[in-house]
């Protein structure tokens, strides 16, 4: 059994395909993925290790448009391997292309969680994310307090 768990993909329903693709073609390409596939019904981005499916939303789905607050993805964070790497991200892919960042301008953080956030053309959230101890129970996030018992009534 292999001790790591992976993510195989995300996939994200779109409601103007074309527009949607040349987006993500844009922020994905410069940090490192590839699109395997361009059909009718779906696109394909792998990192080597992930894919990002883009499909073009029925048309009896799309009056409800998507909101990150209601049930569903709130947001997808890319990896980024330096702060550097979301700097350059930021100044080449969102400011030459008029992409705003959100709750503040450019990236924004420390040594451990360094990132900048935006939205795509149906107004999803991503973000571009350094984060070396993300994943190490002493470093914040995951220091924090527990504060709820999901077994216990309320």
């Amino acid at each position: 059994m292999n001790p790591t768990t992976r993510l195989s993909h995300i996939e994200i329903n779109v409601s103007h395909y074309a527009n949607s693709i040349r987006f993500y073609d844009m922020i994905l390409s410069p940090l490192g993925w590839k699109r395997f596939l361009c059909t009718t019904d779906c696109t394909v981005y792998c990192d080597g290790v992930l894919k990002i499916i883009l499909s073009p939303t029925e048309n009896k789905f799309k009056d409800a448009g998507f909101h990150r607050k209601r049930i569903g993805l709130n947001h997808i964070a890319l990896y980024a391997y330096s702060k550097k790497e979301v700097d350059f991200f930021y100044e080449e892919v969102l400011r030459k292309n008029n992409i705003a960042s959100l709750y503040q301008e450019g990236p924004d953080g420390d040594d451990n969680y360094y990132s900048v956030l935006f939205e795509d053309p149906d107004r999803m959230k991503l973000e571009v994310v350094f984060s070396p101890q993300y994943c190490d129970r002493e470093c914040w996030p995951n220091n924090l307090v527990s504060n709820f018992d999901p077994y216990k009534e309320t």
